[in-house]
């Protein structure tokens, strides 16, 4: 009889301890959420036309962590105070939620790829058809000017290429903007010139092409 009392205390502590980590998960998640809505607003804009699936996509987290949040509590809660009702729902929840996961990961793994040609592609379409130039004050031109200097880069492959039948090229003639320059105060820096040296290097592109599909687009990975 003991030890069936010490095993269902350890259960009982078990249990408290893994729904602290269902309730801080689901405080991580909302507040992921809170900054892919209002942290993130520099890399959703230039995301274009694809920028209203994430800002859905933020409350979507949002909700998530709250409804994990309230799970965390009630199992905590639950397992504290011995309460079977509680503990009941709790059972309940975990176990619809765990098939939902599995739907979810599935989901995942079979449009993983479309996903990032998506996103890729929502982010060179806005370069390419909405940004107007460094001194443009649109929320897009905003966005991509802020990115490119302040992650030193050149458009979203780091390539003049990117700029190639864009409506900034047709605008004004030039090859890039400005604020691919590595020194912005060059006078070399006219957007005709692509000495090597003159434009952020490849590097830069790597890291912000990392930026953009690791810290807008994790979930979808």
């Amino acid at each position: 009889m003991s030890r069936l009392h010490h095993l269902y205390g350890l259960l009982r502590y078990l249990m408290m301890l893994l729904s602290g980590i269902i309730f801080v998960s689901g405080i991580v998640l909302f507040g992921l959420g809170v900054w892919i809505r209002y942290g993130a607003a520099t890399f959703v804009q230039v995301m274009g036309s694809f920028s209203a699936q994430l800002v859905t996509i933020s409350y979507v987290c949002m909700c998530l962590g709250a409804i994990l949040s309230l799970l965390g509590f009630i199992g905590c809660y639950g397992a504290w105070s011995e309460n079977r009702c509680l503990i009941m729902l709790y059972f309940f929840i975990v176990s619809m939620m765990f098939a939902a996961e599995v739907t979810g990961v599935i989901f995942i793994l079979v449009y993983k790829d479309l996903v990032v040609v998506t996103i890729r592609g929502a982010s060179k379409d806005s370069l390419r058809m909405s940004y107007m130039g460094p001194t443009a004050a649109d929320p897009i031109s905003t966005a991509w000017n802020t990115i490119m200097v302040h992650y030193k880069c050149c458009g979203f492959d780091n390539s003049t290429a990117d700029f190639t039948n864009s409506v900034f090229s047709a605008n004004t003639g030039l090859l890039y903007p400005k604020t691919c320059c590595v020194d912005l105060t060059s006078t070399a820096c006219d957007g005709l010139d692509t000495t090597q040296g003159l434009i952020h290097p490849k590097l830069a592109s790597m890291m912000v092409s990392v930026v953009l599909f690791v810290r807008l687009g994790n979930t979808y990975y």
